[in-house]
């Protein structure tokens, strides 16, 4: 196999004779279908989740006729500008795989799952490598952790079982499998009553497991209590109250957030921005900005802060053309005037 006659890493795949899924782990885990991989890696479609100026992807394949053997590649590549993947960079990480591997892929498993040092592979956080490992299972059809049936009995009775038995690769295991569990409405009704009886660890990992799936109203409404109850901000809570899709309850739960003093911190802007884009509509986006141009002051970021966070948001599609009218707006305040005016003297130096 020739990298001059392959284009891009979903025809190599191809070539290879393998089956193939692709995971976004930029901002959250998100199934790709192989359409639109192709179209983001070949700069024809936007990166929907881009983080640090990255497109993030786990990429699982297979040659079912060859082995039963599972192959995984976690791959970041740079975008440009206006969010769309740089070719030349994706051209590179082809020429590396294709000269690493060659046909191989498929029949010398060391080489397929360790690929050569280079500047696009990453290794995922842990939490993250749980949740994509769970993920991957279910959608493989793969049994999921034994463990994950001590987080069950852990959940309905937390007296009687051990927290310190369940690994964090049980809870990713047991929260993915929820949302079509047979017993999910009274596994979710013992989560809900028992909450107070979990230890602080499990109890924060399973609410920061809940991040990819799709909450049950129960939940949603105890992650919200702790989000506004807790005399400090749970980051927990505020990471599993995620969602793919815009919703107002979650959205009026941002807004009283950001006025509390209490979110007046990097790390829970980071998660709003992170993990809660889709709710930033003109009024939520202008209070989060806001705010982190106080806490910018505040800590003496000298508008560091602030630009990171707004060039962030303005390289989500979703959000590009809403931060750049904001941006030009005149009846925006007098905070965010005078952050943008040190934005725009800090992009003349």
């Amino acid at each position: 196999m020739s990298a001059k006659n392959i284009n891009s890493i979903s025809e190599f795949l191809l070539h290879a004779g393998t089956e193939y899924h692709v995971y976004d782990m930029g901002r959250r885990l998100v199934p790709t279908d192989a359409q639109a991989f192709l179209d983001i890696e070949n700069g024809a479609a936007y990166a929907p989740y881009p983080r640090q100026q990255h497109a993030w992807f786990g990429i699982v394949f297979w040659n079912k006729h060859a082995s039963t053997q599972h192959y995984i590649w976690f791959v970041k590549l740079p975008l440009d500008e206006q969010g769309l993947v740089v070719a030349a960079a994706r051209n590179h990480f082809l020429d590396i795989i294709v000269d690493a591997l060659g046909q191989s892929v498929a029949d010398d498993s060391e080489k397929a799952q360790t690929l050569p040092d280079n500047p696009y592979s990453f290794v995922p956080g842990q939490t993250l490598l749980a949740q994509f490992n769970a993920m991957v299972k279910t959608a493989l059809s793969q049994p999921l952790s034994e463990d994950a049936q001590k987080v069950e009995a852990y959940i309905q009775a937390p007296q009687l079982v051990d927290w310190q038995q369940l690994s964090m690769q049980s809870v990713a295991d047991f929260v993915c499998s929820l949302p079509s569990h047979d017993k999910r409405d009274s596994l979710v009704n013992a989560f809900v009553k028992n909450h107070g009886l979990y230890s602080d660890v499990f109890l924060n990992t399973m609410m920061e497991m809940c991040e990819n799936i799709a909450l049950h109203e129960a939940m949603e409404t105890l992650f919200i209590n702790r989000l506004n109850s807790d005399a400090d901000v749970s980051l927990a809570a505020l990471r599993g109250l995620s969602t793919q899709e815009y919703s107002g309850t979650i959205n009026k739960a941002l807004t009283e957030l950001l006025k509390n003093e209490n979110a007046q911190r990097v790390d829970v802007l980071s998660v709003v921005a992170a993990r809660h884009f889709e709710q930033l509509d003109d009024e939520l986006l202008a209070s989060f900005l806001e705010q982190a141009a106080l806490v910018d002051e505040q800590e003496a970021h000298n508008g560091a802060l602030f630009s990171g966070f707004f060039s962030d948001l303005v390289q989500i599609p979703k959000l590009r053309r809403q931060v750049l009218t904001l941006l030009h707006s005149p009846q925006k305040s007098k905070t965010l005037y005078s952050a943008f005016e040190k934005l725009f003297a800090q992009a003349r130096q």
